[in-house]
């Protein structure tokens, strides 16, 4: 059991201080740039399903949702909101300017 990482994006795509949303293995993901570290959770607000990637807005680690301004911490995940409404994170690597994501496998 382990993470298996898969390509995501270019870093290039992501400057410090944006998001994106992206499909990693037919997930939407969303990659935030915080001061040039890279975060990533599920794309969608886990209140409403709306994108976080393509919508709302980042100001340092926290993305606010676009529906209904609920506020998640980036790089914890935690919701600013409501504690029972985390973002599903994922571990994220850069190698040779690709972004990774990693997904938990029991067969890795």
């Amino acid at each position: 059991m382990g993470w298996l990482y898969y390509e995501a994006c270019a870093v290039a795509d992501v400057p410090p201080g944006t998001k994106a949303r992206v499909e990693v293995e037919g997930y939407p993901v969303a990659i935030y740039n915080v001061d040039g570290t890279l975060y990533a959770s599920g794309d969608y607000c886990p209140h409403e399903r709306v994108s976080l990637g393509d919508g709302g807005k980042l100001d340092g680690e926290i993305v606010t949702c676009g529906a209904h301004r609920w506020e998640f911490n980036v790089r914890t995940g935690a919701c600013l909101e409501d504690p029972n409404f985390p973002l599903k994170r994922f571990p994220v690597g850069r190698k040779d300017g690709t972004v990774y994501v990693g997904f938990w496998s029991k067969d890795a």
